[in-house]
């Protein structure tokens, strides 16, 4: 009881503290790049995510065969094709990190087997998703 006693007096002397305003006096220069840092940023519409790459080939055919196969197994997940003279390469979803990807590449391994996760420029809001 007398534990509990002195937790809340120590509570009620202390509880003027923790109200005290904290000022940071910081040098123009540290102002100036943090600002310059937040405007890059900013304007900066891409991150380096991870998308799962399902098919590399120099076939377009083959190409669109495995990207509509892909879009009518998983029709929420959204694809995207490039080619990279001479190959056509299938991406698919936009995950933040390497460990968020690996349970949905192993359920697209079952069908595509040579997935593998890319690196990639993904837009910012693709992420949010």
């Amino acid at each position: 009881m007398i534990k509990y006693l002195i937790s809340i007096l120590a509570l009620i002397i202390s509880a003027p503290i923790l109200n005290a305003q904290l000022t940071v006096n910081e040098e123009p220069g540290v102002s100036k790049m943090m600002n310059d840092f937040v405007t890059k940023n900013r304007s900066n519409t891409t991150v380096k995510a991870w998308r799962i790459q399902i098919i590399t080939t120099n076939d377009r055919r083959k190409m669109e065969q495995v990207k509509s196969k892909f879009n009518n197994m998983f029709p929420e997940m959204e694809t995207f094709w490039t080619h990279e003279n001479p190959y056509y390469k299938v991406k698919v979803g936009a995950f933040e990190s390497k460990e968020e990807l690996q349970p949905f590449l192993l359920e697209v391994k079952r069908e595509f087997f040579s997935a593998i996760p890319v690196v990639d420029s993904i837009e910012k809001k693709e992420l949010v998703k």
